[in-house]
């Protein structure tokens, strides 16, 4: 079953967010993506946030596959943060890493 997960210190959360909505952040403004959508779950996480900045964006249409990519400046210092949209997240963390090579 597709899902939308944050991937963050090793650690996946499911979000709740309707794919189109999804897809027209990622294509307009991956930050405001973040700010609507994950900041409330990673402030949790890791306190209060400084900054952001969209990194990078996956997609593999065969597979169905999203993958966006912040770095997230905080008190512990800089932690990538994955906004991830899969049938298995596991998985597409490990074809983002084959791409990024």
């Amino acid at each position: 079953m597709l899902g939308v997960w944050v991937y963050v210190l090793d650690t996946f959360k499911p979000l709740d967010i309707e794919f189109s909505k999804l897809m027209e952040l990622v294509d307009k403004d991956p930050l405001q993506l973040f700010n609507n959508y994950v900041r409330d779950v990673i402030e949790e996480e890791l306190g209060s946030i400084n900054n952001v900045k969209a990194y990078d964006v996956y997609f593999d249409f065969r597979r169905l596959e999203l993958l966006v990519e912040y770095i997230v400046k905080c008190d512990l210092g800089e932690i990538s943060v994955k906004l991830i949209y899969s049938k298995s997240p596991k998985e597409t963390l490990i074809h983002y890493y084959r791409y990024e090579k």
